[in-house]
C-alpha cells in the first residue's frame, strides 16, 4: 500500500527492510556488494522440455533437484467452479489454463553472489533483530517465468536466492516465498529491480531456505512488455503470478542448482502491505489453484484485508490511503475491462491523468497534492455511496472493493488446513495507513469464520516501521510451522505489545 499521496513505501523497498539494509552499503553494481551481474542465459520456453515434474539435467554442476510435483489446477467440482468461471465484477469470461507450463522458466540472469560472513557484517550493520543463523553462502538469479492472466499464458519475473554451498545429501529444503509492498505500477516497477532486495533474500536463504521475490504480473523486469499496468491489491493476478513462481522453484536449470541444495515443496509465505494483502490470497487461492503445493504458513503484516472497509474510509475521510484507492482503481480498472469507465469514479481530468501517472513512472508523484475534498476528485454518487455504507453496490468499483476483500469475496475459503498450518496477522499501532481498527474487525471475522490466526500488533509501530519489527516474531512462527508444531488458533485480537525487533532508544 502507499500513502494518499502515492509516495509512502516507495522509499523503504520490499517488506520495510530494505531501508535498513541499504544503510549497510551496497555495491555500485546493485548487487549489494556480493558479486557482480551475469549475462541472460535462454532455457526451454513455453511447450519446450523440462516441465513441471521433470529434471532438468546438465553434464557439469548443478545439485539434483527434488521430485517437484507438476501443476495441478483445480480438478474437483469445488475447485472447477471457480477455475472455469473465475471472472468478475462484470468481466469478459475466461478460464483458467491448466497445463504444464505454468511455472516452467524462459530465462534467468545471474545478479550476484554472498558470502555467508558479508550477509552477517550486511545484517548486524543494518541492525535487524532476526533469529537467523546463517549457514550457507548464497547466489542471486532472476528469473522469467510463464504464469497466466485472466486464461493467457504471460511472463513474469522473479528473484531467486539459492544457497550455492549446501553439503551433498542435504535433504530438500523448505521455500521461502517473499510478498513485497508496493513499488509501482508498471514493468520495470518489480521488486526485482531494487538493489537491495538481493541482500534480503540472501539473507533467508543462508539459513536454510530457498528464497524467491516475484515482481507480480505487470512489474516484469524483462523484456518484452506486459502491456498493461500492474493490477494493483487484485488479489487472483497476484496471488496466481505468486503460486506460479512457486512452480518455477521446481524448474531451476542446472547453472542455477550449484551445489547440493535441492527443492522442496513445502512452502511458507511472508509479505508486508500490498505482500501481506498478496500473502493471504496465497492462502485462499492454493487450494484452487496450486494444490500439489503444500503451504505450512503464512505471515501477513499490515494486510489491507477489509478492501470494502478501507475503500469505505478512503471514501469518507480526506486520509492517507485515500491515494491508495486512487491508484486501485487506476491500475485495476483495465484488468476488469472498466478503464473506460473511469469517468464514472473520477472527475475530470483525474480520470485520463491517473491512468497515464501511473504507466509513466514507478513514481507517480503525488495525485492529491493540492486537494482538499474528496469532491475535488470523486464522482458524487461514490462518494454518496460510501457515506451511506452501500459502496458494495457501486458497479464495477464497490465490486472490485468487495472481491479483493478477504472478508467479502465470493471466493470462498476451502483449504483443509493440517494441524500445524497457521496465519500471522500482523498489523501496527501507529499505522498512517491501513487502518488498524478495522483490520481488527477483520481478523475477528476471518478467524471466526475458519482461518486458523494469530494476531500481533506491534505497538507505536508505523506501516512501513512494522514488519521490521515483527520480523523476529514472523521468522519464528515459519520455523515452528515448519517443525510441524500444533497451531491453535485465537480469534481475539489481542492489545498491543512490543514486537521483538522493536529498536531500542
Amino acid at each position: 500500500m502507499m500513502n494518499g499521496k502515492l509516495i509512502g513505501i516507495f522509499g523503504v523497498a520490499l517488506l520495510g527492510l530494505g531501508a535498513n539494509v541499504v544503510a549497510c552499503g551496497g555495491g555500485d553494481d546493485g548487487t549489494g556488494g556480493g558479486g557482480t551481474t551475469g549475462t541472460t542465459t535462454s532455457t526451454a520456453g513455453p511447450g519446450g522440455s523440462g516441465g513441471a515434474g521433470t529434471e532438468t539435467t546438465s553434464s557439469t554442476g548443478g545439485g539434483a533437484p527434488s521430485d517437484f510435483p507438476a501443476p495441478l489446477v483445480a480438478g474437483t467440482p469445488e475447485t472447477d467452479a471457480l477455475a472455469n468461471a473465475p471472472a468478475r465484477c462484470g468481466q469478459a469470461a475466461y478460464t483458467w489454463l491448466k497445463g504444464d507450463n505454468l511455472g516452467k522458466i524462459t530465462a534467468h540472469e545471474a545478479q550476484g553472489g554472498y558470502t555467508k560472513a558479508l550477509l552477517e557484517t550486511l545484517l548486524v550493520g543494518a541492525k535487524i533483530n532476526v533469529p537467523l543463523q546463517l549457514k550457507y553462502a548464497v547466489e542471486t538469479h532472476l528469473i522469467t517465468y510463464v504464469t497466466q492472466d485472466r486464461g493467457k499464458e504471460v511472463e513474469a519475473t522473479a528473484l531467486v536466492a539459492w544457497p550455492s554451498d549446501v553439503p551433498e545429501g542435504t535433504p530438500p529444503l523448505p521455500l521461502l516465498e517473499v510478498l513485497h509492498g508496493t513499488t509501482g505500477f508498471k514493468d520495470g516497477c518489480g521488486a526485482t529491480a531494487d538493489p537491495t532486495l538481493g541482500a534480503l533474500a540472501s539473507a533467508f536463504a543462508s539459513s536454510g531456505f530457498i528464497a524467491v521475490v516475484p515482481d507480480y504480473i505487470g512489474l516484469k523486469a524483462t523484456p518484452p512488455a506486459t502491456g498493461f499496468l500492474h493490477p494493483y491489491l487484485v488479489g487472483q493476478a497476484t496471488a496466481i503470478a505468486s503460486l506460479d513462481a512457486v512452480r518455477a522453484l521446481g524448474q531451476l536449470p542446472a547453472e542455477i542448482r550449484t551445489g547440493g541444495a535441492r527443492v522442496s515443496p513445502r512452502v511458507a509465505v511472508i509479505g508486508g502491505s500490498q505482500g501481506g494483502h498478496a500473502a493471504l490470497w496465497v492462502d485462499r487461492l492454493a487450494p484452487y489453484y496450486a494444490r500439489e503445493l503444500e503451504i505450512v504458513g503464512v505471515a501477513a503484516t499490515v494486510p489491507p484485508a477489509d478492501m470494502l472497509g478501507e475503500g469505505t474510509l478512503a471514501l469518507t475521510t480526506l486520509r492517507n490511503s485515500t491515494g491508495n484507492m486512487v491508484a486501485f482503481f487506476g491500475a485495476s480498472s483495465g484488468w476488469y475491462g472498466a478503464d473506460k469507465q473511469l469517468s464514472t469514479a473520477f472527475i475530470a481530468p483525474y480520470d485520463t491523468s491517473v491512468p497515464t501517472a501511473l504507466g509513466a513512472s514507478c513514481d507517480p508523484g503525488d495525485f492529491l497534492q493540492n486537494v482538499t475534498m474528496l469532491g475535488e476528485v470523486f464522482q458524487p454518487a461514490l462518494l454518496t455511496a460510501a457515506t451511506s455504507g452501500t459502496l458494495d453496490k457501486v458497479a464495477p468499483w464497490g465490486c472490485m472493493a468487495e472481491e479483493n476483500g478477504l472478508t467479502t469475496t465470493s471466493v470462498k475459503r476451502i483449504q483443509k488446513d493440517a494441524a500445524s498450518y497457521g496465519i500471522l496477522y500482523v498489523t501496527g499501532g501507529n499505522d498512517e495507513l491501513v487502518d488498524t481498527p478495522t483490520e481488527r474487525v477483520a481478523y475477528g471475522a476471518l478467524c471466526k469464520a475458519g482461518m486458523p490466526l494469530h494476531y500481533l500488533e506491534c505497538q507505536g509501530s508505523s506501516h512501513s516501521k512494522t514488519t521490521t519489527w515483527a520480523l523476529p516474531e514472523i521468522l519464528e512462527f515459519v520455523q515452528a510451522r515448519l517443525a510441524g508444531e500444533a497451531f491453535t488458533p485465537a480469534c481475539d485480537a489481542t492489545a498491543a505489545s512490543v514486537c521483538k525487533g522493536t529498536p531500542t532508544p
